[in-house]
């Protein structure tokens, strides 16, 4: 073979070359469009997320709050739960010292009915004794009433005999100053007479009356004697009243 028929055949192999690569890079043109298409598909894709991504990301970091919040909300029901448990437990003894309560305080309310049913008789005992004594209480007014009226009477008679008192004492006070003046003259004056008169009197009956004259003037001196004896007994009298 010629080297013309060689650079032919290379020539024409190169042609083939160059076809088959003509049509390789026609093809890797469309794949490369295909890819670009691609592409920007992905990109859009990326962009798009990204987009979630930065709104996952948002959302992570709200979640993480809100999680941080009910970490804190759990830890505060926690210690709430807590004291409620011992509340409740504080409250089951007392329920059991109330029911406790409660029961005494059952007899004691069934004591109390039974001295209320008690009491009640006593009070209508009281109510029917009440009832007397406020018919005894109206006669007694009524008593009083009269009694007051007597009272009032008696007072005016009370401050009459008061008056007539004060005017029998005056009376009295005299009738003293008379009687010791009177007794006095009796001593001083009359008995000394009448003693006299008695002795000539008796001398004078055995001489010359006759019996009856001396009776009758005896009779008169034991009467002057009574008189005088009151009148002593008088004076004394009003002497102790003073």
């Amino acid at each position: 073979m010629t080297n013309e028929e060689k650079i032919l055949e290379m020539l024409a192999s190169i042609q083939t070359d160059m076809n088959g690569m003509k049509a390789d890079m026609n093809g890797m043109k469309a794949d490369v469009n295909g890819m670009k298409a691609d592409m920007n598909g992905m990109k859009a894709d990326v962009n798009g997320m990204k987009a979630d991504m930065n709104d996952m990301k948002a959302d992570v970091n709200g979640m993480k709050a809100d999680m941080n919040g009910m970490k804190a909300d759990m830890n505060g029901m926690k210690a709430d739960i807590n004291d409620m448990k011992a509340d409740m437990n504080g409250m089951k003894a007392d329920m059991n010292d109330m029911k406790a309560d409660m029961n005494g305080m059952k007899a004691d309310i069934n004591g109390m009915k039974a001295d209320m049913n008690g009491m009640k008789a006593d009070i209508n005992g009281m109510q029917a004794d009440m009832n007397g004594m406020k018919a005894d209480m109206n006669g007694m007014k009524t008593d009083m009433n009269g009694m007051k009226a007597d009272m009032n009477g008696m007072k005016a008679d009370m401050n009459g005999m008061k008056a007539d008192i004060g005017e029998l004492k005056a009376d009295v006070s005299n009738l003293k100053t008379e009687a010791i003046k009177t007794n006095l003259r009796i001593e001083n004056e009359i008995i000394p007479k009448l003693k006299v008169l008695a002795e000539g009197h008796a001398m004078l009956s055995e001489t010359l009356a006759p019996k009856s004259k001396v009776d009758e003037l005896q009779s008169d001196v034991e009467l002057l004697k009574i008189v005088v004896k009151n009148l002593n007994s008088e004076v004394q009298q009003l002497k102790k009243a003073q």
